[in-house]
C-alpha cells in the first residue's frame, strides 16, 4: 500500500461530522426513535469480532452485523480499540486488514486510536497502559503512528489518555508529550475531556494546563463522559452523566476549537439501564449545545483567566532517560499490572506507585467481565456452589497463571480451560463448561455441535439462566442437545 501523505495540520479538509454517540446495541431505541438528536455513531469495530483463533484472518465480523451497521442512516466514524500507538511493538496484521476493510465500509473520514499500550513482546497486558512520556518516547509512539496510519490508509487522530500513576520527575508533562506526538507525527487529537478531567481529579496535570500545551488546531473529535469514584480514584469509566464541572469547562474549551469537527458521547453498554436512556438523550441535547459554540472564539485565551503559554515542550529531567526506556516501561508496568512480582529497580519503583494496585483491580476486573460474558452460567455455577470469595480467589490464580487475551472469547476458552484443569468438585460443572463453549464456537464457526448427557441438562441451565441452583437434580439417561446456528442465540 501507498504511503499516506500528512495531512494539514489545521484539517480544513476533513467533513464535519457533528454530534454522535457510542454504537452499541443499547442505545439502538434512541437510534430508532430519537434519531433527530444524533448526526453520527461512533464504531470500535474490536466490540463487534469474533476470535477464530487461526494464523491468518483469525479476526472476522459476521455479515449480519456489518450490514446492520452499515445500513444505519448516520455518518459513521471507526474508533479503534485493538491496535494503540503508545507502545514498541508491531500492530497485528491480523487487525490492521480487517480494520482498514471497516474503514472503507463505513466511509470514515478518518480513524482514531488510543495513545496506550496494550501489550509487550510476548504478552497482552489484558489493559490500556499509559506509554512512557520521554523524548525517546515521543519518537516510539511517532513511528507506531505513521505505520498505522500506512497500514490504514488513512488520516489518524491520536486520543488522550488517561493515567492513574503519578507523575514523575523524569517525565514529561502530560500536554507537552501530547502536543510532540501529534506535531512530530503530523496527526489529528482526539481530545478526550473526560479523561484529562480524570488525571487533573486524581493529581496529574491540570485541565488549563494541559489544554494550553496543546496545539488546538489539530483537534478533529472530543469524547465526553462520566465516571464515578473508587477506591480514592475518579475512573473514567464512561458510566453516567457528563459532570457538571466537566460541561462548564467545555464550553471554554471547545469555543477554542477551531477544526473540531465531530463530538462524542461515551457511554457503556452495561451502564445504560441504569442511567436510563431518556438522560442519554438530555446528554446529547447537552453536547449540541457545546457543538455551537466549536470555534467562536478566534483569540487562543486561556480557561479561567489563567493566560496561555506558549507552546514549548517542557524540560524533563534526564538522569533516568537511559534507564527507564520505553522498552523497558512497557515491559515492567506491563508485568507488574497482571500480577507478576517486580524484578527489576523500575518495576520496583512502579510497585510503590498507589495507582498501581487500582490498575491491577481494573485490569482483572476487565479480564472477569469478558469471562463473565461469555460463560455466564460458569460463573453463576462457580459462585453459588462456593461462593464468592472462593471464585474470586480462583480468579486471581487464573490471573497469576494465565496472561490476558485481547478478545472476550479468547478469554472465556482460556479461562474454562483453567477451571478444568483445577478439576473442582461442583456437581455439573464440566456439563455446563462444555455447553457454554459448544455455544461460544458455533457463534464463531456456524458450525452445528451435538452435545450428550447422562442426565437432563435443561434443569441446571435454565435455573443458572435466572441466577439460581436448581431444586431438583436432573434425571439421569442419555440426552442430546442440538447446538446449530439458528438457536444459538437464544441458547446465550
Amino acid at each position: 500500500m501507498a504511503a499516506v501523505s500528512p495531512t494539514s495540520q489545521s484539517g480544513l479538509a476533513l467533513p464535519e461530522m457533528g454530534v454522535g454517540i457510542t454504537f452499541s446495541s443499547a442505545i439502538e431505541p434512541i437510534l430508532h426513535h430519537q434519531s433527530d438528536l444524533l448526526d453520527l455513531i461512533e464504531i470500535e469495530p474490536q466490540t463487534t469480532w469474533l476470535d477464530t483463533g487461526a494464523d491468518r484472518d483469525r479476526y472476522r465480523q459476521p455479515e449480519a452485523v456489518a450490514r446492520h451497521i452499515r445500513e444505519l442512516p448516520f455518518r459513521k466514524l471507526v474508533h479503534s480499540i485493538g491496535v494503540p500507538v503508545g507502545g514498541s511493538n508491531r500492530h497485528d496484521p491480523n487487525q490492521t486488514t480487517l480494520l482498514r476493510d471497516i474503514i472503507q465500509d463505513l466511509e470514515s473520514p478518518w480513524a482514531s486510536e488510543h495513545l496506550n499500550f496494550n501489550s509487550t513482546d510476548d504478552f497482552q497486558t489484558g489493559f490500556f497502559l499509559p506509554p512512557r512520556q520521554s523524548e525517546q518516547g515521543v519518537e516510539v509512539v511517532v513511528d507506531s503512528i505513521r505505520r498505522l496510519r500506512n497500514e490504514l490508509g488513512i488520516q489518524l487522530a491520536i486520543e488522550t489518555g488517561v493515567n492513574y500513576l503519578a507523575a514523575r520527575p523524569d517525565e514529561m508533562a502530560d500536554g507537552d508529550f501530547m502536543a510532540a506526538v501529534a506535531t512530530q507525527a503530523d496527526s489529528g487529537i482526539l481530545l478526550d475531556l473526560h479523561n484529562i478531567h480524570t488525571n487533573a481529579l486524581n493529581g496529574r496535570q491540570a485541565i488549563d494546563a494541559f489544554i494550553d500545551q496543546l496545539p488546538l488546531e489539530r483537534v478533529w473529535e472530543v469524547h465526553l463522559a462520566g465516571g464515578f469514584w473508587m477506591d480514592g480514584y475518579w475512573l473514567d469509566a464512561h458510566s453516567g452523566p457528563i459532570p457538571d464541572a466537566l460541561f462548564a469547562e467545555s464550553k471554554d474549551i471547545i469555543a477554542r476549537l477551531p477544526n473540531l469537527k465531530a463530538i462524542i458521547f461515551e457511554i457503556y453498554p452495561s451502564f445504560v439501564e441504569s442511567i436510563g436512556l431518556d438522560e442519554i438523550c438530555r446528554q446529547l441535547e447537552r453536547l449540541r449545545e457545546l457543538w455551537e459554540l466549536r470555534g467562536t472564539r478566534t483569540d487562543r485565551g486561556s480557561i479561567g483567566g489563567v493566560e496561555a503559554r506558549a507552546l514549548e515542550p517542557g524540560p524533563v529531567e534526564q538522569r533516568d532517560e537511559e534507564r527507564v526506556t520505553p522498552l523497558a516501561w512497557q515491559r515492567e508496568l506491563g508485568s507488574l499490572v497482571i500480577g507478576r512480582s517486580p524484578e527489576q529497580a523500575l518495576g520496583k519503583e512502579l510497585a510503590n506507585d498507589e495507582g498501581l494496585a487500582l490498575l491491577q483491580k481494573l485490569s482483572l476486573e476487565f479480564r472477569a467481565s469478558m469471562i463473565t460474558s461469555n460463560l455466564r452460567r460458569t460463573t453463576r455455577l462457580l459462585i453459588l456452589a462456593l461462593g464468592e470469595p472462593v471464585y474470586r480467589a480462583i480468579l486471581a490464580e487464573y490471573r497469576r497463571n494465565v496472561t490476558p487475551n485481547l478478545f472476550a472469547a479468547t478469554e472465556a476458552r482460556a479461562f474454562a480451560a483453567f477451571i478444568q484443569d483445577l478439576d473442582i468438585n461442583v456437581p455439573q460443572l464440566a456439563e455446563v463448561i462444555e455447553f457454554e463453549i459448544a455455544i461460544l464456537e458455533t457463534l464463531i464457526d456456524g458450525e452445528t455441535r451435538l452435545l450428550r448427557f447422562e442426565f437432563d441438562p435443561l434443569p441446571m441451565l435454565l435455573a443458572l439462566g435466572e441466577g439460581s441452583l436448581p431444586d431438583e437434580p436432573g434425571r439421569a439417561g442419555l440426552f442430546e442437545m442440538e447446538i446449530t446456528p439458528d438457536n444459538v442465540q437464544s441458547m446465550s
